[in-house]
Order: C-alpha cells, then structure tokens, then sequence
C-alpha cells in the first residue's frame, strides 16, 4: 500500500522539514499556497518520489457563482502537475455555497467538466474529493450525490476523504467498496464525528480496522495520503507512525 504526507502538517516556515521524509513516501502539496520558483526548489529537495498536489480551494470555490478566478487557478495548478509530473491534483467540488441545491449543484458539475477537459489536455489526472461537513450546513452532494458524479464523469478519479465522511456519517468501508477501482486516493486523518480536526489515525472514533480491511480488498491502489494538521513535530516521528499502521492493520 502506497503511501503520502500531505503538506499541511508543515505549514508556513516548516513545509522544508518535509524535505527529510524518506524517499518511499510520496509528497502532496498545496501548490496555491507558494510561487512556481518556490515548488522548484521544494520539488527539487525532496528528491525521487512519488508527488502530487492539492488544488487551489481556499481561493477558489467552484460553487460559488462569482468566482472568476476558478480556471485560471486551476490551469497554473494542472500547469505545475504536468511539469513535475505529478500522480493527481485533488478538486473539491465546493467549499461554502447559498441559493438553490440543484442549481448549485449543475453549476459545479459544468465546472468540473470544464477542469477535467483542461486536466486531459496536461495529460493529468483530476480527483473529485467528497467535501462539505453537516455540522456547518455545507454539504452539496450527499453520499449518493457524491457516487453519481463519477457516472456523470467517468474520466475522473475520486479521493475519498476519511475525516469529511466520519462527520457527515458515511460508512466508510461502504464507500470504499462502493467506488472501487474508481478510488485513486484517500486522505486520511480522525475526528470525534463532530468536526473536521484531522488528527492522527487512531486518534477520533473512525473504525480503521474496517476501513483498511475494505481499502485492501476493494481499493488496493488507492493511495493513502495522511492529511494530518497536528500530532507530530517532524518527520522522524512521522515515519515511525506509518510503520506502526502498516503492522497494526497488516498493509
């Protein structure tokens, strides 16, 4: 089983402690969060590795009626993924969004035709990640909305996240094994079931041994991509952890 550590544990000035993470573990980064000259150096330090990258949605939000900065965004991300060759680029389908559900919703889904289009013409893979958490009312595709869009959009991937899927009560080993091969990735990090705090596997109430127990039966290529944003004060410690999970869930 594959696995990542996404940046957002190394926030700001620490993002280059990533760049003592061993070489089998991949990378993903939110590219929107630095300049191309900044991602070269980054990129060039890490080393042969698998990487992939985040896509912009912090300003970015593809639900949003008035956002005219989505495909410009957007194509300097999918820019970037093609030059470093990067795995996958993570779309969220929205962040925050108001007015009609079905309205809301096509305007997303004319969107995300419109990326995956650019992401075939950069010979990239795009992921459409499940976003949203019902404790802040911002859910626009629930778990079956969610499945339909790879009906819809048969040449996209998906990422599953764990965290988001915990908070609004998906099953998780459901998901897994209602997606398949379809699922390319996965963020992974725990909660209680109340909010989005991306602690450390183990550390909320998401049953892992049934989560792994269907990634390695349904989704074996899927990617395991830890989405943590606390826990762990380099990647010395980091590493160890992924070791522990390896033995403990047998990956």
């Amino acid at each position: 089983m594959r696995f990542e550590v996404s940046d957002l544990l190394f926030a700001g000035f620490t993002k280059n402690a990533l760049r003592s993470l061993p070489p089998e573990y991949g990378i993903e980064f939110f590219y929107e969060f630095g300049k191309d000259y900044y991602w070269d150096e980054e990129t060039a330090a890490w080393g042969r590795r698998e990487l992939s990258i985040h896509g912009p949605c912090v300003a970015v939000n593809l639900a949003d009626a008035d956002d005219k900065h989505y495909l410009t965004a957007f194509k300097a991300t999918l820019a970037y993924a093609a030059k470093i060759n990067a795995g996958f680029v993570v779309a969220h389908t929205n962040e925050g969004w108001r007015g009609a559900k079905l309205q809301t919703q096509l305007l997303v889904q004319r969107r995300l035709g419109e990326l995956l289009e650019l992401a075939a013409e950069c010979n990239v893979r795009l992921l459409i990640e499940n976003v949203g958490l019902r404790t802040k009312g911002n859910v626009l595709f629930d778990f079956e909305e969610y499945l339909a869009l790879f009906k819809t959009f048969p040449q996209a991937g998906a990422l599953l996240d764990t965290g988001h899927a915990h908070v609004n009560g998906w099953d998780l080993a459901q998901t897994v094994r209602a997606l398949g091969t379809r699922l390319e990735a996965c963020h992974i990090h725990d909660n209680s079931g109340a909010g989005d705090e991306h602690l450390p596997v183990g550390r909320g109430t998401i049953d892992w041994q049934a989560y792994f127990a269907a990634v390695k039966e349904y989704a074996p290529q899927a990617a395991q991509v830890l989405e943590y944003s606390c826990g762990f004060d380099g990647t010395e410690a980091l590493a160890r952890h992924i070791a522990e999970l390896k033995e403990a869930y047998k990956l």
